[in-house]
């Protein structure tokens, strides 16, 4: 029994892969050209909630986070504005969460699937999203590639790190390479937010 319940959740969560958004399953390396191109919105938001649920595929069920963020700038894409006039945007991914031990607001996702990104309520990020798939679901582009923390670094610069240590981040030519000599390791947001609209405008 044990084994067939593992097979049914192998199974549901290889097909709710399948009806993600387009790039969500195939994680590639690529630079912020790439990034940008496969984004259907970017912009940069404070995570304000994050709520457990649960989404009904292949005749199973497999449980959801939602995330619930403020648009504090926005690069990319159409935002919903609130009533209090500031622009929200709900995303929704496969992965659970947990409280930490440290703080009850902040969370922790894991799930069989490949690692999704960890989003901690009250901090900001840069994200690079997919457009919502068929099944609602939507994720940052190549996973932690398109997750950006944003966090204060010396003489209180506002710095930004993706989960792979934004490696290969300036890779290849164009405005992105142009933008930052670095290629590994936390830039400035400026640099970050330069090169983004640098990509979009070429």
């Amino acid at each position: 029994m044990m084994r067939f319940k593992a097979l049914s959740w192998m199974a549901a969560a290889t097909l709710a892969v399948l009806t993600a958004p387009a790039g969500a399953a195939m994680i590639l390396k690529m630079n912020l050209g790439q990034l940008t191109d496969r984004a259907d919105a970017i912009f940069r938001g404070e995570v304000l909630s994050v709520e457990p649920g649960k989404i009904a595929i292949g005749g199973g069920t497999l449980p959801t986070v939602t995330y619930r963020l403020r648009v504090d700038e926005a690069f990319k894409g159409q935002f919903e504005s609130k009533q209090n006039g500031s622009p929200e945007v709900q995303i929704t991914m496969l992965g659970t969460f947990k409280a930490t031990a440290r703080s009850g607001s902040q969370t922790r996702l894991s799930s069989s699937l490949p690692e999704v990104p960890k989003l901690r309520v009250g901090e900001s990020y840069v994200l690079f999203t997919t457009a919502p798939g068929a099944s609602g679901l939507r994720s940052p582009v190549g996973m932690g590639q398109g997750s950006f923390r944003i966090f204060a670094g010396a003489n209180k610069t506002e710095l930004a790190v993706n989960e792979l240590n934004n490696r290969g981040l300036f890779e290849g030519t164009g405005p992105a390479r142009r933008a930052a000599q670095a290629s590994e390791g936390p830039v400035s947001y400026t640099q970050l937010a330069t090169a983004i609209l640098a990509e979009l405008n070429q």
